[in-house]
């Protein structure tokens, strides 16, 4: 969470407002295009993995591997075509760059292997290591490459550079766990179940990472480098929601996968519950207390210049609310993944012409409140094919009372900071820092209290108990 600070941080003040646009810019393609030609791929280990014979196992692996990496081969030849690159890439001042672009998105498609096979392997210490040491290593060889060199393309070159230490690490990773053999390290017949398990699921992803990204590409073509740094600046986030989530998210989906293979859709739904009070109560506490703190984060953060990030950034971090909901992970665990396809389709058709419209009409402002609907859009839909598959309406489906307890205590505890933030006003960001975590902790208590924490009650306590108990035998 510390170090995703940092590269903003450090950019925004090393680079000048339209460089840090490029910059921006840069990563949107890469994150974009890697999205698309991995497909989502690497998604089906978790899917036939748990279910699977060790010598499956074997070749379900080196399988997705090996189509990993023929995607990126793939994805960088499309993107070397000359029209293919001028519509894809869109703003000139990134031409310069485009082959540094595409030795990124080569090695960066395998290496999404790494985080559905350490999840199906129960790979714990790496799960808790390698996602921090990635952060960090990129932000000691980016800051590294530019005090040296100064420029922007040494930036990127420190990115390509990360890139291929981790390519190699995923492909000895994986030889280990895996050692080649001989022969029968793949099987083109398993490969074809996997891909048309992935198939409707990776449809799913590319439409829906249009729909996420279609109005920063749009962005990328009418906003100048300066404009996007700023409205970039948006979907900053809040660091370690999406790790959090994640997390909980792809060990949830292996076990309602187990839990439907045993049909067993009752203990599928209560997973599904379980799973939303976990997200909500961690979440919606920290969305809310960032939201009211938002311009003292942005001022102490970032240059004074981006200051008018402040109302596009407080206004999409609502989205999260809504992502938390987990739309989309019921269709996977249960092997229904053409319905987020039908989801992200639909989507599409209404997203794609709306972006267009109202970036064209409103500007950043059409552009802000577009990527709102786009973020919100197709996660309902999901949620509404999930209800029909499982059978439930709406009141059965959610864990209304649960939801209801969150909302109001964190509301409730909210009260007294709005109170103190419209008498006080201060811009001090360790009195605001101090002010939240009082927030949190009062929160985060009464939730446990109530049993609709992000970790069982009766697990704290069983905890509590050992840890007095072992100070009680030391001392």
């Amino acid at each position: 969470m510390v170090a995703q600070f940092v590269m903003p941080l450090f950019l925004t003040r090393f680079l000048s407002k339209s460089d840090y646009g490029l910059y921006s810019q840069f990563y949107l393609l890469l994150s974009f295009l890697g999205t698309v030609f991995c497909f989502g791929l690497p998604s089906n280990l978790y899917y036939f993995y748990p279910k699977s014979e060790k010598e499956i196992q074997h070749k379900l692996v080196w399988n997705t591997y090996l189509i990993t990496l023929l995607a990126g081969i793939v994805g960088v030849l499309l993107l070397g075509i000359k029209p293919i690159k001028e519509v894809i890439v869109g703003n000139e001042g990134l031409f310069p760059y485009l082959g540094i672009l595409m030795g990124c998105l080569f090695l960066y498609i395998p290496i999404n292997i790494i985080y559905p096979l350490t999840t199906v392997l129960q790979d714990r210490l790496f799960t808790m290591v390698f996602p921090p040491l990635d952060v960090v290593l990129k932000i000691v060889l980016v800051i590294v490459f530019a005090l040296s060199w100064g420029t922007l393309g040494s930036i990127f070159f420190a990115v390509l550079l990360l890139q291929f230490f981790e390519f190699l690490f995923v492909f000895f990773y994986v030889r280990k766990k895996f050692p080649l053999r001989k022969r029968n390290n793949i099987s083109i017949a398993l490969a074809k179940q996997q891909f048309m398990y992935a198939f409707p699921f990776g449809l799913s992803v590319l439409l829906n990472s249009v729909c996420q990204q279609i109005d920063k590409l749009i962005s990328v073509s009418y906003f100048s480098a300066s404009e996007y740094a700023v409205y970039s600046l948006a979907f900053f986030g809040i660091p370690g929601i999406r790790q959090i989530y994640d997390s909980i998210c792809q060990v949830n989906v292996v076990n309602m996968s187990l839990a439907y293979k045993s049909n067993n859709i009752p203990v599928v739904l209560n997973l599904y519950k379980r799973f939303v009070i976990q997200t909500l109560s961690f979440s919606l506490p920290l969305i809310l207390i960032v939201f009211v703190f938002s311009p003292q984060i942005i001022g102490f953060l970032f240059p004074p210049q981006y200051m008018d990030a402040v109302p596009f950034f407080r206004i999409y971090i609502l989205t999260f609310i809504v992502g938390m909901l987990g739309g989309g992970t019921v269709l996977r665990a249960i092997g229904k993944t053409k319905y987020s396809l039908k989801a992200y389709g639909f989507a599409c058709v209404i997203c794609i012409p709306m972006t267009y419209l109202l970036i064209r009409v409103w500007g950043v402002w059409g552009a802000i409140f577009s990527a709102v609907l786009n973020a919100m859009i197709p996660r309902f839909l999901q949620i509404a094919f999930e209800m029909r598959q499982m059978e439930v309406s709406v009141s059965q489906y959610f864990p209304w009372k649960s939801i209801g307890r969150i909302v109001g205590i964190s509301l409730v505890g909210l009260v007294p900071i709005l109170i103190l933030q419209f008498l006080w006003g201060s811009e001090n960001i360790f009195l605001c820092l101090c002010l939240g975590v009082v927030y949190l902790l009062f929160v985060y208590l009464v939730e446990i209290r109530y049993d609709v924490f992000l970790v069982d009650s009766a697990a704290l306590k069983s905890k509590a108990l050992s840890v007095r108990e072992r100070l009680r035998r030391r001392f």
